[in-house]
């Protein structure tokens, strides 16, 4: 029933329902408002009558304060070393060296992760077609940066050991991972109406990650033989690097609680009972 229609029903007399408006007629438009129609459920005196019983997902909002929470230690460092750590050609782990380097840094990887983990919890609440794999890839990631966090890399010019290694191979693992679990979130919304609209961009996003991901890794293949990459401006690649992963993250997350709306709005209207005769 349009909402013309119901407005017709209760101003007109409508045989074996007496006369309208009587006085149940405002309990009978309020209680055909739900979400997406006029945006929150209304009770017969006008108030709000609160958000689906799972309520909204929060995930966006997570995923975008954690990428801020992890933007602000890595800004401060890179203005603090300004003639000590060149970003072009160190990486970010170099940091770690500063005075408070280490909290800082582990302060912006444990972000990242709570992020990551954040952003898996909902892709099956938003109706994500088989999302047990890109879901399962955020939480490694999420891993991957608790052990970047808590391994620091070691001193340039020093012999990398057991714990440079674990930083090392954790850092690769998340930078490889996050645009994959991107690329297949995308990959399945093509296939998912709450998810199409979000398809196309999403797919762009997680490809330039993937590459730019792909360009940064396989430079460090030249490091582990020779020990000096072949492109060297490696730290200026992974700066561009970071900045892709936490966008796609974002633009993720947006995805996912969009999603997550027009999941919660595909119900259909109930109709009332004192209406149904009258349809």
């Amino acid at each position: 029933m349009t909402a013309a229609a119901t407005l017709a029903a209760v101003v007109v007399p409508i045989g074996g329902l007496g006369e309208y408006p009587r006085s149940d007629s405002v309990e009978i438009l309020m209680s055909l408002s739900v979400p997406c129609w006029h945006g929150d459920p209304m009770t017969s005196t006008g108030g709000s009558a609160g958000e689906p019983a799972e309520g909204p997902w929060a995930g966006e909002a997570i995923v975008i304060a954690c990428a801020i929470v992890a933007l602000l230690p890595l800004g401060f460092l890179h203005l603090s070393s300004i003639g000590s750590i060149d970003p072009m050609t160190d990486v970010i782990s170099d940091y770690v060296f500063l005075p408070g380097g280490y909290a800082l840094l582990g302060t912006a990887a444990i972000s990242l992760a709570v992020g990551c983990v954040a952003l898996a919890t909902g892709l099956r609440r938003a109706g994500l077609p088989h999302p047990r794999v890109p879901a399962a890839l955020f939480v490694s990631a999420a891993v991957a940066f608790v052990l970047v966090a808590v391994f620091p890399t070691h001193p340039v010019g020093a012999t990398p050991g057991v714990i440079s290694t674990v930083h090392r191979a954790a850092g690769a693992w998340a930078f490889a991972v996050m645009p994959l679990a991107a690329w297949l979130v995308a990959r399945r919304a093509w296939s998912a109406e709450a998810w199409a609209p979000a398809a196309p961009a999403l797919s762009w996003g997680a490809a330039v990650a993937g590459v730019i991901s792909a360009f940064f890794l396989l430079n460090h293949v030249p490091i582990v033989i020779a020990g000096s990459p072949v492109f060297p401006l490696i730290g200026g690649v992974q700066r561009v690097l970071c900045a892709a992963v936490m966008v796609v993250l974002v633009m993720t997350a947006r995805a996912t609680r969009l999603a997550v709306d027009r999941v919660d709005c595909a119900g259909p209207v109930p109709v009332p009972r004192q209406l149904r005769g009258a349809a």
